[in-house]
């Protein structure tokens, strides 16, 4: 099952992240927006030196649906430049769409610039302020399934709150977390 964490705006707590994961020696994926980038060096740092695949989230995370095929690419390559700026691998082929919004021409535009979608199949809902750690945690125990997906956000107190709680659960349960390039590479993508 692989842990996912997209980071659009707030690194506070972040530090918390790592270190739930570096402590239950679990892998995680982390989906970075170019602002994020930019704004932040000194956390994507610490994710790169942490060794954990980090993916594309677009530029300034809007609605790719609404977007035109070059506003697209312009996310998607600016974005590969501030990475790789940052001394970040190329994020190909891993990428999220903001907010999961995706149709087939968006879909079939990533593809072509060498990108494959991520999306989730458990949505903690974490980026909502009154979402408690309870309820974080009760939606990924309550639909935990082999392959999951689970989507999380590096903005959210409570999931730095919870992780340690939730990766005991995982190990309890019998569940191996893995970032999604070694995910592809075991499904010969």
């Amino acid at each position: 099952m692989a842990l996912t964490f997209d980071a659009a705006y707030e690194p506070a707590p972040l530090a918390g992240i790592l270190a739930a994961l570096e402590e239950a020696d679990a892998m995680g994926t982390f989906f970075l927006t170019g602002e994020f980038v930019e704004d932040f060096p000194a956390e994507v740092a610490a994710i790169r030196a942490a060794g954990y695949a980090i993916g594309s989230h677009s530029y300034s995370h809007p609605d790719f649906v609404e977007l035109g095929d070059a506003e697209i690419r312009k996310q998607l390559y600016t974005t590969a430049q501030l990475l790789d700026a940052a001394n970040v691998a190329d994020p190909r082929p891993l990428f999220r769409f903001p907010y999961g919004s995706r149709d087939e021409r968006t879909l079939s535009l990533l593809g072509e610039e060498g990108y494959v979608s991520f999306f989730w199949t458990i949505d903690t809902m974490d980026w909502k302020p009154e979402r408690t750690t309870t309820e974080i945690r009760q939606v990924i125990l309550d639909k935990l399934r082999p392959g999951a997906i689970v989507l999380m956000h590096v903005g959210s107190p409570q999931t730095a709150e919870i992780l340690p709680r939730i990766l005991a659960d995982l190990t309890e349960r019998g569940y191996r977390t893995i970032g999604l390039r070694e995910a592809l590479a075991a499904y010969g993508g």
